[in-house]
């Protein structure tokens, strides 16, 4: 019988266009005969665009701007949005960073019955929150960078304290955000003071991390429809035209090399995977997840958990599927299966 999935995408975030093109790869890929395709875009003001996919794959200007699209219908506000969930089956988050990763949409969508892939309201939550997740980590034993949290609700934390504590260099990053947007690097004092200004505009704490060299990894963990959680192929990330894995070298042409399986011994490449299984379970992940971590003095260092990993053609969970002999579209499958037997769980 022929499922009819939701495909969301959009909404308020920094990682709007990265949204886009992940729910368009979507659209595109997934398999029309076991699929009814339908499009929702969430705008930046939270409403909703609905079109049906299976008859027309929307361009990326329709979905940039589908209020302008002759093949959208909406707006629609979430409260008055019956119409987009009539016979929707379950949902397809293309969604990343706040309103979809943070476990906002989740909650909608548990209230009005419908399940999705990823996380559920409390693994999105807090693996989305930086700072939240790090005490977690520490807790199942994982190794996470030397950090503090600078802000109103810190106000022991001053820069001369976070330079004796953290030192230089170290990472600047705004605890919700993604795709390495709302960070920098900081080199000197003056650099760390300019970026805590600049970022305490966007959040009341920011993350200040000192800086492990190491070779970068990820690794992405994925719950089977049979109920067992499996670790993909880790991916090796060695940025080319940056320092570090910054937004160029994830989405640009060439920005980096991304190699999988990771060409790492065997017993790295387990531990590897069991601290993205940990990471996985400890934050109450469902359906897939994806975490990256840097190798020095024989210590793997947790960075963070991305609950719904980018589907770009340039995405690292694509890549480590295709490496076990798994077709795009077979991951789609997986991962609407893995929603599926989810929601028959909890319904």
């Amino acid at each position: 019988m022929i499922k009819t999935v939701n495909v969301i995408m959009g909404g308020p975030s920094a990682e709007n266009e990265i949204s886009l093109k992940s729910g368009r790869e979507v659209i595109a890929n997934i398999d029309k005969s076991k699929y009814k395709v339908r499009s929702v875009v969430v705008s930046k003001s939270k409403e909703f665009f609905f079109c049906h996919s299976s008859d027309r794959l929307p361009s990326l200007e329709d979905l940039t701007a589908p209020e302008k699209s002759d093949i959208f219908s909406g707006p629609f506000s979430p409260a008055n949005s019956a119409q987009i969930w009539d016979g929707c089956d379950v949902a397809f988050l293309a969604l990343h960073g706040e309103f979809g990763e943070d476990g906002i949409i989740q909650g909608y969508l548990d209230a009005i019955g419908i399940p999705y892939t990823g996380s559920g309201v409390f693994g999105s939550a807090v693996a989305m929150n930086k700072v939240a997740s790090k005490y977690l980590f520490i807790q199942s034993g994982l190794n996470v960078p030397p950090y503090c949290v600078y802000g109103k609700n810190h106000p022991e934390n001053t820069i001369d304290k976070i330079l004796l504590q953290i030192g230089l260099p170290c990472f600047v990053k705004c605890p919700q955000s993604g795709s390495s947007r709302l960070m920098g690097k900081a080199d000197t004092k003056e650099q760390l003071s300019s970026l805590l200004n600049e970022l305490s505009s966007y959040s009341d704490e920011i993350l200040v991390e000192t800086l492990i060299t190491g070779p970068e990894f990820t690794c992405g963990v994925v719950d089977m429809p049979d109920g067992t959680t499996k670790a993909l192929p880790p991916v090796e990330i060695r940025p080319k035209k940056t320092a570090y894995f910054d937004f160029e070298a994830k989405y640009s042409d060439g920005g980096s090399e991304e190699i999988v399986p990771a060409p790492r011994p065997e017993p790295l490449l387990k531990r590897i995977q069991d601290a993205a299984i940990t990471a996985h379970n400890v934050l109450e992940c469902q359906c897939v997840s994806r975490t990256d971590m840097i190798y020095m003095n024989d210590k793997l260092h947790v960075l963070e958990t991305n609950t719904l990993p980018g589907l770009t053609p340039a995405s690292l969970l694509p890549k480590s599927f295709k490496a076990i002999g798994g077709s795009y579209a077979e991951m789609l499958d997986t991962l609407i299966q893995s929603a599926l037997h989810k929601g028959n769980k909890h319904s």
